[in-house]
């Protein structure tokens, strides 16, 4: 058994180390302290669409916004507007005699097809204009045959040993370009010695190839 001595002893030597243990922890949570363990809160994911409209200019007092291809129509009338304020009549005076200096300027009138015109004056306006153009008519001849016709005629033919002299009155029919006539006459017809007076008839038919 050990004696009350002995047991003090090892009591005193395990203070010492609980003691040596308990700053030497102490010292090292001091040097080195942990880090804070965040704390989970509670996290809400909402869907959220932020309608964003970006900020117009602002606009001036006394001012319009206007499309650009207003400028150009807007500078062609202030341009009109300065050569007529430019080409206003003007006082000349020459000693006691005061005059009227009014420019004159040429302008030209025209509808690009008709007609063409030159004016000279001071602000000149085209009031009316009228075009006069010239008619001309060109009557072009056609060969129309008639219908038919009645003529008197006269006719002679010779053949070796046959003379024959006729005069009558014929009729021409014309159907296109056929001709037809038809004739009756009195004649003398000579074979050899003989003459023989008397009536006769006779009838043409004929094609026109070419009327002129």
């Amino acid at each position: 058994m050990c004696s009350k001595t002995k047991i003090g002893n090892i009591l005193l030597i395990v203070g010492l180390l609980l003691l040596f243990g308990a700053g030497f922890l102490v010292g090292r949570k001091t040097a080195h302290p942990e880090a804070p363990v965040p704390q989970v809160d509670t996290i809400t994911i909402r869907d959220t669409i932020v309608d964003y409209k970006p900020q117009e200019a602002a606009i001036p007092a006394g001012f319009k916004l206007i499309a650009v291809s207003q400028i150009e129509d807007y500078e062609k009338t202030i341009a009109e507007f300065r050569d007529s304020i430019n080409a206003k009549p003007t006082l000349v005076t020459i000693h006691d005699t005061t005059f009227i200096a009014v420019p004159l300027t040429d302008k030209t009138f025209t509808d690009g097809k008709t007609y063409e015109c030159v004016v000279r004056g001071y602000d000149t306006k085209m009031l009316w204009h009228k075009s006069f153009q010239e008619t001309k008519i060109v009557t072009e001849h056609y060969p129309v045959p008639p219908k038919w016709s009645l003529s008197p005629y006269v006719g002679a033919s010779f053949t070796p040993g046959f003379l024959s002299a006729t005069a009558g009155i014929k009729m021409d029919f014309w159907c296109d370009r056929w001709q037809f006539t038809p004739s009756v006459g009195y004649g003398l017809l000579l074979t050899g010695e003989q003459y023989k007076p008397g009536w006769n008839a006779s009838f043409t038919a004929s094609y026109n190839l070419i009327l002129r």
